[in-house]
Parts: C-alpha cells; structure tokens; sequence
C-alpha cells in the first residue's frame, strides 16, 4: 500500500469544491484507482490534508501516475494553493492494532 500525502494551505476565499476540482481527472468513467481522503485543519480552515491510498507497488504507481491528476493539475493548483508544507509518497510498513 502506498500514500500519497499532500499539506497545503489554500489561498483565501477557496472552496474545497475548487481544490477537488483542480486536480481530479475529469474521465474517470465512475472508477479512480485511489481512495482519497481530503481533511481540513481544524485550527485553521485553509489548511487541507489530502492523502490518497494507492493498492499497488511503487512500479505500477509510476507507471500510472499520470492518470491520477490531471493533466494541468500543478497549474490549476497553483492558481488556489498558497502553500505546500509537505508533499510525499510513503510506503505503509504497518497496519494494524498495537495492544
């Protein structure tokens, strides 16, 4: 499993309609290869968390990447993003309950 996880801070007056819309692929014939997840801070509402749960190996995410933004996504983003504090793929090495 793989996250692609994403800290910005939105520029004011931003809808977080717009920021889906920015960067979601428009054809997706109702199927995306990831589940996404978009989080606003709760002490201050510009900021947003997306992260997105990739079930494939980091080949395949590669291989794939372009499919899962759109294709001016970073120039749409630019527009309404005032800030990216953190932007990174990780690869999950544990997943369950500790005790």
């Amino acid at each position: 499993m793989l996250r692609a996880v994403f800290v910005r801070t939105l520029k004011p007056g931003v809808r977080y309609e717009q920021f889906v819309d920015a960067w979601m692929p428009q054809d997706l014939d109702g199927e995306y290869s990831a589940r996404i997840s978009v989080s606003r801070n709760v002490a201050d509402d510009r900021q947003v968390i997306t992260i997105l749960e990739l079930d494939m190996s980091m080949t395949e995410f590669e291989a794939r990447r372009a499919t899962l933004t759109r294709p001016d996504a970073l120039e749409r983003l630019g527009e309404i993003v005032a800030t990216t504090e953190l932007a990174g793929t990780y690869e999950e090495v544990f997943n369950g309950k500790t005790v």
